[in-house]
């Protein structure tokens, strides 16, 4: 299945944070159109096929429109909506094509040349045409391919596997997790990183209900059994009023818990979604839904994942490496990535131009 910033828990109407949104036409998510596209027909194919079994009525909240009439559409706040116009201003005029100034001393000297020998200045060779520099392009890269694991029954959620221990960082930053995992599912963030960092709003463990498991998620269970230990819990963990002013580019990125469980992407053991399971991965527990996790993260921020593409091209349209420092650049795809466990630095970019 298609994926996307995964999903997040917070109140009954949390902002949106995982996944893209396009409410204020925002120019990262033009890069987003076909996945968009094929969520919706995802969705689409999975009502139909519960509805022709009698299990379920049509989502009402394909397009963003919630099927409670009453539920306010998340704001941005003004601090928000003050940065979203900078960044869009700041990245337009990194893209801007300036004329040069400077012209060649030797045409020139050919026009004055020309002038002397007739008196018409209609035969004056015009100034050479200005062409704009083609952008470079993004180099393939290479498919990597997951081992073949284990089979589990779709009905049994006990954890066959022993514990595994925790992954160490390379030299290269990336996590290095054992066995089928390893070179294949290489985050550069642990979850302790990333949530300290600022990751969905700083309410991804915020009280709210689970429509998968049926139960109400707390905050205060959830970030007990956390194996590290976040300050500012109650700003970056549990914050019960979500803001993209608490992420790490201060930008919103992602929808919420609702619509991720409403598309079927929500594990019931792991009812909070992708960063509750990654925190649990990491810490060591295996089970049934790792392959599929994994995969998600491929498709994400892997070497041919979405979202990590979509950023390289705008960092190449921003100047390449230069703009790698510029976390201006692509701000709401740099979060995006960001809370799956992913940051785009200056060694991975020049990874993903070598093909990597």
């Amino acid at each position: 299945m298609t994926t996307l910033a995964d999903e997040r828990s917070s109140h009954l109407n949390p902002p949106s944070i995982d996944g893209f949104t396009d409410e204020d036409g925002d120019e990262d998510m033009n890069e987003l159109d076909e996945y968009e596209k094929e969520r919706i027909a995802n969705i689409k194919e999975r009502d139909n096929l519960l509805a022709s079994l009698g299990l379920s009525t049509p989502s009402k909240d394909i397009f963003g429109i919630s099927a409670n009439p009453k539920t306010k559409t998340p704001t941005l706040s003004p601090a928000e909506a003050r940065r979203k116009r900078e960044l869009r201003a700041k990245e337009a005029s990194l893209r801007r094509v300036i004329e040069p100034i400077r012209r060649s001393g030797r045409l020139a000297q050919r026009e004055v040349e020309m002038k002397g020998l007739v008196d018409d200045d209609d035969l004056t060779p015009p100034p050479p045409t200005t062409t704009t520099k083609p952008q470079p392009l993004i180099p393939k890269a290479k498919t990597i391919h997951l081992a073949p694991g284990p089979s589990y029954s779709s009905s049994s959620s006990e954890e066959t596997y022993e514990p595994a221990p925790r992954p160490r960082k390379g030299e290269d930053g990336r996590l290095v997790f054992e066995g089928r995992w390893k070179g294949v599912f290489t985050p550069n963030l642990t979850p302790q990183e990333m949530f300290e960092g600022g990751a969905f709003g700083g309410g991804f463990f915020a009280d709210t209900y689970s429509n998968i498991s049926k139960t109400n998620l707390t905050s205060k269970n959830d970030i007990a059994s956390l194996p590290f230990t976040i300050r500012q819990s109650n700003k970056l963990l549990s914050n019960t009023d979500p803001d993209g002013e608490n992420n790490r580019f201060r930008v919103r990125a992602g929808q919420s818990l609702q619509e991720w469980e409403k598309a079927g992407w929500i594990w019931k053991e792991d009812p909070r979604g992708w960063a509750q399971w990654y925190t649990r991965f990491w810490e060591g527990r295996r089970c049934q839904d790792d392959e599929r996790q994994v995969r998600r993260w491929m498709k994400v921020a892997g070497p041919t994942g979405r979202f990590k593409r979509a950023l390289l091209k705008k960092l190449l349209q921003s100047g390449g490496r230069d703009a790698v420092k510029d976390e201006d650049v692509g701000a709401v795809l740099r979060q995006c990535l960001w809370q799956w466990g992913y940051e785009m630095n200056e060694v991975e970019f020049d990874r993903a131009m070598n093909g990597e």
